[in-house]
């Protein structure tokens, strides 16, 4: 009798697992990247209308016309790959290594160290071409230099020495990502409940690095082109053979880099690396900002709010994750 009423009961329904933490913070990061990417957006249309020809201040300020295309040409080829690496390479743990030795090789043999180097260095060299093209003629950075009705036209090293100058603080950069470990999201022991106060707090450490990357570039540039000046005249000078008449000489000429061309390298090297650390201040001050939507915490709107919670702790896999689901938790 008990086995058969045992048997009409029926079999207790199994409780649903809760939803993970990682749906409803997902949309949430997605929207705090296309903010840090309009502030990156509003950095390069400030970019491109201070290297355009001021002689007509509309269009210059005019989205539709070359300024406007200049700004979405250095977005999505000069810092839209900066908000990418940050993402591709997002660690929230520090990295300790025994020994500075240690460091260097780990550095040395890793795929991400010249992923960071040629992302520097290719977001640096398309702001210098966008540069040069905006050049008047009587700056003289053009590809070659006009002389009189009788003579052939020159190289002009002026445009040997900015290209390579751009690389330079590119590869530079990089290094310096690499070494102080840039693509760490640091979360504050204190959490953080806005954006604003984020930039706030990483404003001195802009200043610093900016200045730093300015002054060690602008002031070594000249000295690192030297070992490469015989090389790139030599090539470059092959080159453009195949398209102008150029002058016979193949002499070197005076070296380029005066007080003029030094002064404009080092404004050019302050663009580049502003730009670039503005971009990380803003990738930086949305991510570390706690996952708080209009003051209720994400996972409210989950039918089971602590067992999404605990999913979130769990995630192993997804360190952002589990650290700002750590920092609700705390």
């Amino acid at each position: 009798m008990v086995y058969s009423i045992s048997r009409s009961l029926p079999a207790p329904v199994p409780r649903a697992s809760p939803p993970h933490y990682q749906t409803f913070l997902t949309p949430l990061l997605h929207r705090r990247f296309a903010h840090a990417c309009l502030i990156s957006l509003g950095v390069c249309y400030l970019d491109a209308f201070l290297i355009s020809d001021k002689s007509n201040p509309f269009w210059v300020v005019f989205p539709v016309s070359w300024t406007g295309v200049k700004c979405v040409v250095l977005f999505f080829l000069s810092a839209m790959p900066i908000l990418i690496l940050r993402i591709a390479q997002l660690h929230v743990v520090k990295r300790t290594n025994p020994s500075p030795f240690h460091t260097l090789q780990r550095s040395i043999g890793s795929f991400s160290t010249y992923t960071a180097i040629f992302t520097y260095l290719g977001s640096s060299v398309v702001f210098m071409i966008l540069y040069l093209l905006s050049s008047n003629d009587t700056d003289q950075l053009g590809i070659v230099i006009e002389g009189r009705s009788y003579e052939r036209p020159r190289l002009n090293e002026r445009f040997l020495y900015l290209i390579f100058f751009s690389a330079y603080i590119g590869v530079f950069q990089g290094i310096y990502h690499v070494a102080q470990d840039r693509a760490r999201l640091e979360f504050p022991d204190v959490p953080i409940t806005s954006y604003k106060e984020a930039a706030r707090r990483q404003l001195p450490l802009l200043g610093w690095n900016v200045g730093v990357l300015t002054a060690v570039s602008a002031v070594s540039g000249p000295l690192a082109y030297l070992p490469f000046r015989h090389i790139f005249w030599s090539y470059t000078l092959w080159f453009a053979r195949q398209f102008y008449w150029l002058n016979r000489s193949a002499a070197l000429p005076a070296y380029p880099v005066g007080p003029g061309l030094f002064i404009r390298s080092g404004v050019i090297a302050f663009l580049t690396c502003l730009s670039a650390e503005i971009v990380h201040v803003a990738f930086t001050s949305f991510f570390i900002e706690n996952p708080f939507q209009t003051s209720k915490v994400v996972s409210d709107k989950s039918s089971d709010p602590n067992g999404t919670l605990v999913t979130g702790l769990r995630s192993t896999k997804a360190p952002l994750t589990q650290v700002t689901t750590s920092h609700l938790h705390t």
